[in-house]
C-alpha cells in the first residue's frame, strides 16, 4: 500500500502550474515515489500501524523502528512478565527510545517483546508527517516534475558561461531537512 505526504492540490499550488488530467496523473506518481523514497531515505516506517518487535536481552536502551509512539496501547513483557512505565522503564515517546532503569542481567535472544502503535497518523490517505517533511517533499516532487524532460542532463556550456544542472539523486536542501528524521544503525 502506498504512502503519500501530501496531497496533489499541495503539490498543484506549490508549483503554480496549470494541469491536465494527465500531468495529474503524473504528479499523483511522483507524489506516491517520492514519498516511499523518503521513507526509505529516513530508514524507518512513517505510518502509523499497529507493530510487535523483539529484542535480545542484556541492553539497557532499545530503539523501536517507528516513532512517534502512541502510549495508549503501549506494552513491553521481558521474559514474560509485563513491565510498567515509569517504574521499570522510560519511554521518548517522539525519539522511539526505551531505556530501562536497571540493565537486565541476563541475556537471551527475543526476550523483550515490544507492541505499540508507531509513526505518524494517517487521514484520507495523507500520512501527517511535521511540515518540514511536508516542505521537503513538495521541493523534491516539483523539482522532479519540472526537470522530467531533462533527466541525465548535468551541464550546458554556453558562449558567455556555462551551467550545471543537479539531476540526481535528493535536493541538497531536502537531504538538511530530512537528515533530521532519519535513523541511523
Amino acid at each position: 500500500m502506498s504512502i503519500n505526504l501530501i496531497t496533489l492540490e499541495e503539490l498543484k499550488g506549490f508549483i503554480l502550474e496549470k494541469t491536465n488530467a494527465d500531468a495529474d496523473t503524473l504528479l499523483t506518481n511522483i507524489i506516491t515515489y517520492i514519498s516511499k523514497r523518503f521513507e526509505t531515505y529516513l530508514n524507518r516506517p512513517l505510518k502509523k500501524e499497529l507493530r510487535t518487535e523483539y529484542f535480545d536481552t542484556g541492553h539497557r536502551i532499545y530503539y523501536l523502528s517507528a516513532f512517534p509512539v502512541d502510549t495508549t496501547t503501549f506494552t513491553v513483557t521481558l521474559d514474560s512478565i509485563e513491565q510498567t512505565i515509569d517504574d521499570n522503564y522510560y519511554l521518548w515517546e517522539d525519539k522511539g527510545k526505551l531505556e530501562f532503569y536497571i540493565k537486565n542481567q541476563y541475556i537471551k535472544p527475543k526476550q523483550l517483546k515490544v507492541e505499540y502503535y508507531g509513526g505518524y497518523a494517517e487521514d484520507e490517505g495523507i500520512i501527517n508527517v511535521p511540515d518540514d517533511l511536508k516542505y521537503a517533499c513538495l521541493l523534491q516532487c516539483s523539482f522532479l516534475y519540472r526537470r522530467r524532460k531533462d533527466l541525465g542532463l548535468t551541464s550546458i556550456n554556453l558562449p558567455d558561461g556555462s551551467a550545471n544542472v543537479y539531476t540526481q539523486g535528493l535536493l541538497p536542501e531536502v537531504k538538511d531537512i530530512l537528515n533530521k528524521y532519519k535513523v541511523y544503525n
